[in-house]
């Protein structure tokens, strides 16, 4: 039994749907007789590069074909072959199975050579073209350079951007795009007609929906479904054929997650698991509706063709009033890196009720307004050791200055105290800070988390380290290693952290490390004078 995309397989250029901008020029360049010696088809896969290659070949070996037009006769014994995948003068190549320079010499290069058995034209359609080695294009470049008279190439490829710039630019290129909403429909219904068979409209959508512009995923399902050998499909018969998921149960879970209620997360989870439900599918159901959401952040009007009712696409409206734009782009990433561990999971729900976990813990934080440690005022002991140091501090440096200059101080020596006082401020600036290191303490695994999302590779670090003290200098943080110290302290790490710190404790936390390790525990002591410019007497 011949499959749906193949039965259906356009024959003529006409039938070519959602790629008009590229048929016409090649339909102009056919009529006018100016076609290259080299095309370079690229875009998505399954939305018309290989179909629209052969059209061309067909085109221009059509014995019968009017010189005023661009069609093939369909009638001619070239049309009848090369539809049928027999003329010897069209040569199909799968680059990727063929990546090899010997394939390439063999099939293209030599092949060349020769003049074609009985055709205008010796076309070579090479597709997954990027996928050949750099051996392979290297031998490729100079037939495609010079190519014979008779010799046409039609490259084809996913990827473009894994082309050498030497092949591109030998070659006219089309970028094929994704067949719209629309365009795929009114070919779905196209098919169904000729089919004679009745499919409802919700299903229709939901295969337009999962084959994401893919024309030739969407026929392939729609061949899955007329399978079944029914006349008329209902949204119930189609479900045992696509993969589905409940959207209420899709929107309760979101709901939940925005709203941090984890233990309504997991027990909806567990309830669906219990009914059988593709979790895949559900993740994927999840990734639409979210993305969805922040799309409608930024424009209000977007309209999507996506078959929800009026009542999910008005509460869909309304989870979005409920969370900011940035914490939903923090929960599209996350569901993006779950989605990835389903697969492997040996508890297939494990990484969504992570996800559930994790998201409400990452942003409870930020909703602690009323549990805010309370200010409190410097200790006294604090100001007067370092009035004290202030004044020791100054006075050695005076007569630091007097020596140098072997004079007695006097009023021309004014500038020069000034200059000491200047000196001392800046050595000695310090904060009264108010929050203890038991307030720190209590919220240093929030504090890890929010900083790793954004420094993820120093997060280890965190985790080998250890909070020592909190003083007027700011956070003090034992860390094991020298590197560790120098990577924490780069200016944009150690701002996030002090931003992060100040957010949450409301006052200005300066952040600092030391280095201690087994080596140098008896140190200690000197390495944290050291760090504040002092010494120990």
């Amino acid at each position: 039994m011949t499959t749906i995309y193949r039965k259906y397989r356009p024959q003529t250029f006409s039938d070519v749907i959602g790629q008009t901008h590229i048929t016409k020029t090649i339909e102009n360049e056919i009529i006018m007789s100016k076609t290259t010696h080299s095309y370079l088809f690229s875009g998505p896969r399954g939305v018309g590069k290989t179909t629209t290659a052969r059209l061309l070949a067909k085109a221009l070996n059509c014995t019968n074909r009017d010189e005023k037009k661009s069609e093939p006769c369909e009638e001619c014994n070239s049309c009848i072959e090369i539809t049928k995948g027999r003329n010897i003068d069209v040569i199909e190549i799968d680059a990727a199975s063929h990546t090899g320079v010997d394939n390439v010499r063999e099939n293209i290069i030599d092949n060349a050579k020769f003049k074609p058995t009985k055709s205008k034209y010796k076309v070579f359609i090479i597709d997954e073209v990027h996928m050949l080695s750099t051996s392979a294009f290297n031998a490729l470049l100079k037939t495609l350079e010079e190519p014979p008279e008779y010799i046409v190439f039609i490259l084809a490829t996913t990827e473009l951007h894994k082309l050498p710039v030497t092949i591109i630019s030998r070659c006219e290129r089309f970028n094929f795009q994704k067949i719209t909403f629309d365009a795929m429909l009114e070919r779905l219904n196209i098919i169904l007609k000729q089919e004679k068979i009745k499919v409802e409209n919700s299903v229709l959508k939901k295969i337009i929906n999962k084959s994401d512009g893919c024309l030739r995923d969407a026929e392939s399902l729609l061949g899955q479904i007329l399978s079944l050998g029914q006349k008329e499909i209902t949204e119930n018969d189609a479900s045992i054929i696509l993969p589905t998921s409940n959207t209420d149960s899709v929107l309760k879970f979101i709901e939940n997650i925005i709203r941090k209620d984890t233990k309504k997360s997991i027990e909806l989870l567990e309830s669906l698991i219990n009914d059988g439900i593709n979790l895949n599918q559900f993740t994927i159901d999840i990734l639409e509706v979210l993305r969805i959401m922040m799309v409608s952040q930024i424009d209000t009007d977007k309209i999507f063709n996506l078959d929800y009712s009026k009542e999910a696409e008005e509460k869909i409206k309304k989870i979005a009033k409920e969370i900011d734009t940035q914490t939903l782009i923090n929960l599209i990433e996350k569901t993006l890196i779950r989605k990835q561990e389903i697969k492997n999971s040996p508890v297939p729900q494990l990484p969504l009720e992570m996800l559930a976990i994790e998201f409400s813990v990452l942003n409870e934080k930020k909703t602690k307004n009323t549990d805010l440690p309370e200010k409190k005022e410097p200790k006294k002991v604090e100001i007067q050791e370092k009035k004290q140091f202030e004044e020791n501090l100054e006075e050695e440096l005076t007569k630091k200055s007097l020596i140098e200059n072997n004079t007695e101080v006097t009023e021309q020596k004014k500038p020069v105290r000034e200059a000491i006082k200047s000196t001392i401020s800046k050595i000695t600036k310090s904060y009264n800070i108010k929050t203890e290191l038991t307030e720190i303490e209590k919220n240093w695994q929030d504090i890890k988390i929010e900083f790793t999302e954004k420094f993820s590779a120093l997060g280890m670090i965190l985790n080998m380290s250890s909070l020592k003290e909190v003083t007027n200098k700011g956070l003090i943080l034992k860390v094991p290693f020298i590197l560790h110290k120098e990577k924490l302290l780069e200016r944009e790490p150690k701002l996030t952290m002090e931003k992060i710190l100040e957010e949450l404790f409301q006052e200005k936390i300066p952040f600092n490390c030391i280095v201690e390790t087994k080596q140098n525990i008896e140190n200690n002591a000197n390495n944290l004078a050291t760090e504040f410019g002092g010494e120990i007497v």
